[in-house]
């Protein structure tokens, strides 16, 4: 049940109040800085307007919720591309809203990072969410509001708050460790890691390999302190070496450009120089061009001093 998700109050009893109204489309736009937790209520609003048992709610215990938790659900689609979603794509959404709905009710796309989208697959979109069928509910989700006008012109908007550390019920600095991430942060708390332990910096791309292949939290966690041992170090690393950390990253990242914007963004966090951030950002921002992720890598790195 919305009650049951941690912080977010105003956010929460606007999404009620959107299932008091019965409506029978819609098109959202929910946006903040955690992505997870965005995601997590947008699934949520979605599982409340399929839920077969709560009004103006969802039970989480139905089988909708619990095929919608596992993302299974016949009336269900969810769409994300790390470039953009692709006009392809969008045009395999008209098809789906052209044919009726598996389960006999409310049909949810959820799109994600819809401020990287492409003015050609935007301008698809949009004759959708112009006049949505009924029975149609769109939920774009977005980092920020860099979004065209067109599709902002014709959405309803939500802005998920990042949880503070209280509501979290961790210290300071384990808010700060973690960048504020929900999800991360409560699973850290379930497993007892001690993060005053360090990692070498020069495993980076053992640790970057090992979470790809076991997307756990212990293994995130080796990437954060390793991270952190090259921040504190980098006045002492010759140019040789901070070559061979980017390449270690690159190999690693296997062109993983989310991995990618993960770690630059962990960076950039960890720099008190707001000129120097401001740079890397710069840097950073590069990566949602086509360009040569290895040399991206280099130039970020060796920006670091």
């Amino acid at each position: 049940m919305f009650k049951d998700i941690i912080s977010n109050e105003e956010a929460k009893n606007f999404l009620i109040n959107e299932l008091k109204s019965k409506r029978e489309q819609g098109t959202y736009i929910f946006y903040g800085e955690d992505r997870d937790l965005v995601t997590e209520f947008a699934l949520s609003y979605a599982k409340a307007l399929t839920c077969r048992n709560a009004e103006n709610d969802f039970c989480g215990v139905c089988e909708s919720c619990i095929r919608m938790d596992s993302l299974t659900h016949g009336d269900l689609e969810i769409y994300e591309d790390v470039g953009g979603i692709k006009i392809d794509q969008i045009r395999e959404i008209a098809y789906r809203i052209s044919t009726t709905s598996y389960e006999g009710g409310n049909r949810i796309f959820i799109l994600k990072d819809i401020e990287k989208m492409k003015k050609e697959a935007a301008n698809a979109l949009l004759k959708m969410i112009e006049e949505p069928e009924k029975g149609n509910f769109f939920i774009l989700l977005a980092n920020n509001l860099n979004i065209l006008p067109t599709i902002k012109s014709r959405s309803i908007f939500l802005k998920i708050k990042m949880r503070s550390a209280e509501e979290l019920g961790v210290s300071s600095s384990e808010y700060d460790f973690f960048l504020g991430k929900g999800k991360e942060i409560l699973e850290y708390k379930e497993s007892g890691i001690d993060l005053k332990t360090g990692e070498p910096y020069d495993e980076i791309g053992n640790f970057i390999k090992n979470y790809i292949e076991n997307p756990v939290i212990e293994n995130k966690i080796k990437i954060y302190k390793s991270l952190r041992d090259f921040f504190v170090n980098r006045k002492y690393i010759n140019e040789i070496d901070k070559l061979s950390f980017a390449e270690s990253i690159y190999f690693s990242v296997e062109n993983d450009r989310i991995i990618a914007q993960e770690i630059y963004t962990y960076m950039c966090h960890l720099i008190k120089n707001y000129d120097r951030v401001e740079n890397l950002i710069s840097v950073k921002n590069m990566m949602k061009m086509p360009v040569n992720l290895k040399l991206l890598l280099k130039v970020f790195i060796n920006e670091i001093y």
